[in-house]
């Protein structure tokens, strides 16, 4: 097993396969959720960009379907494994004294 892959069982008794995400799979789940105007749409295309479930390759929709308590879990591992670092504070810029 690769060392960006994590195993884990749902509530729900199913088995996840997680991955880290690249640049270019939250691409494609910007794409997926569209010009929905809710901010989980992009995070619930994230997950189904990262995650297989019981071996099987998922869709947003699929996550749309899914128990409350692994949609949970999944939202959380692939929010930890992907965005654990905070990003780092730029100082903000010197007004004008013109």
């Amino acid at each position: 097993m690769h060392s960006d892959l994590k195993t884990l069982s749902l509530p729900s008794g199913k088995i996840a396969t997680i991955r880290t995400g690249k640049g270019r799979d939250l691409m494609r789940a910007q794409r997926a959720a569209g010009d929905n105007p809710d901010e989980t749409a992009v995070l619930f295309a994230l997950i189904a960009e990262l995650a297989e479930i019981d071996g099987a390759r998922i869709v947003y929709e699929d996550v749309l379907e899914m128990h409350l308590n692994d949609v949970a879990i999944l939202q959380s591992e692939v929010m930890d494994a992907n965005f654990t670092q905070p990003a780092a504070e730029s100082p903000a810029p010197e007004l004008s004294r013109d």
